[in-house]
């Protein structure tokens, strides 16, 4: 990896101030906060985990734009730093 394909640290300018669920699994994987997520992960996490801050009636409202939504980046990596991963059931 050469060093411009280093990880941005959170308070970096550079670092997206939103993202897609899609950008969002990729910044999520460059940053080494989870080893594999897709797109498709994070929305199920979205639906399925009941302290998922984005949303209507949670702490942070989800934006338009053009065909999806967007969520702040601060607070979308928090969630994922913070989240204690559950056990797949089968």
């Amino acid at each position: 990896m050469s060093s411009s394909d280093a990880p941005l640290p959170d308070d970096d300018p550079r670092m997206p101030p939103a993202v897609t669920f899609a950008s969002g699994a990729e910044l999520l994987m460059q940053l080494g906060i989870v080893e594999s997520i897709t797109r498709e992960g994070v929305r199920h996490i979205a639906d399925t985990d009941p302290l998922w801050p984005f949303g209507k009636g949670r702490a942070y409202p989800y934006w338009p734009l053009a065909n999806a939504k967007v969520m702040a980046t601060q607070p979308f990596l928090k969630f994922f730093r913070e989240r204690k991963r559950r056990p797949k059931t089968t």
